[in-house]
């Protein structure tokens, strides 16, 4: 039973390879650079981290004109209804 698994699994990875070569050699033949990832954990975290800053702050600018468009529906020519406006 071990050593199906084992020639399924070995089949498997050798079709994944099979395929990843093709690939980086069609690109080869196109005459197109191939690049491999940056593996520097440093600038990953930082760009993680201004992603994230800059999500955070999409979703403070979308959640004030979303209260702004409340306010214009509520609008009835008083206060009422009125929401105040998040500042950032």
């Amino acid at each position: 039973m071990e050593t199906a698994i084992l020639i399924a699994i070995v089949g498997t990875l050798n079709i994944v390879c099979f395929f990843i070569g093709a690939k980086v050699g069609q690109t080869v033949s196109k005459g197109e650079r191939i690049e491999t990832p940056e593996l520097n954990p440093v600038k990953a975290i930082k760009k993680h981290q201004e992603r994230k800053a800059a999500e955070k702050e999409y979703e403070m600018e979308q959640s004030r004109i979303d209260t702004i468009m409340r306010n214009i529906e509520t609008y009835d020519g008083t206060s009422k209804g009125q929401e105040d406006v998040p500042r950032g």
